[in-house]
């Protein structure tokens, strides 16, 4: 299968060795080694600005963007807005989000649904999510939403999976992230909320990504 470039949004304190490994197993090649940090852009600029710059100098030509999220990532700035520029315009990046296997099994229970089938229980996504994945896994923004029992990834704009779940066949959720852009009748959501760290003036951190 040939894969889609790639960009990796992730925190460089807590989930580097976790980036290190997916570029070193998989050819740096695929994937866009880049990332925004303290200083790097204007906060004084309009938000179209900044995202416009996030685009075209560190997306460049990518169509999907590989979140690693692990206990930090929902608060990062950094992160945030680079979510947000992969979906900003006209012709947005896929999302992938993958999550540390030790965050994965605490923030999901198994569970069965009423008709039988084995599902998984979300428990403190709001904690741990940025808020552009959880809004992007909101299963009412599919207009052809196949069950009112249960769903699954393949009805949602961002899949979320394990890390090692991600190891296992990279190119497959790769590429199912690809395909979502323009197959999947989906209502992305592309907005972050006020409240939500983000590269902005007044509210811009000096954490680093």
């Amino acid at each position: 299968m040939v894969r889609h470039k790639t960009f990796i949004s992730y925190h460089h304190g807590n989930e580097q060795n976790e980036k290190n490994r997916i570029v070193e197993e998989f050819k740096d090649e695929d994937f866009i080694d880049a990332s925004v940090s303290e200083g790097d852009i204007d906060i004084n600029l309009s938000e179209d600005s900044i995202m416009r710059k996030i685009r075209d100098q560190y997306l460049k030509d990518s169509s999907v963007t590989l979140i690693l999220i692990g206990r930090e990532t929902a608060s990062r700035p950094f992160i945030n807005s680079e979510i947000q520029a992969s979906l900003w315009g006209d012709n947005p990046n896929g999302l992938l989000a993958v999550v540390t296997d030790d965050l994965y099994e605490y923030i999901y229970d198994a569970s069965v649904c009423n008709c039988g089938t084995k599902v998984r229980i979300p428990v403190n996504h709001d904690l741990y999510l940025p808020d552009l994945v959880k809004k992007n896994r909101e299963i009412e923004r599919n207009s052809n939403r196949k069950s009112e029992c249960h769903y699954s990834d393949s009805e949602l704009y961002c899949s979320l999976i394990s890390y090692s779940q991600f190891l296992d066949n990279p190119d497959y959720y790769i590429h199912d992230a690809y395909i979502k852009r323009t197959e999947l009748d989906y209502n992305i959501a592309k907005k972050l909320d006020k409240s939500t760290p983000k590269i902005q003036k007044n509210i811009y951190s000096n954490l680093a990504n």
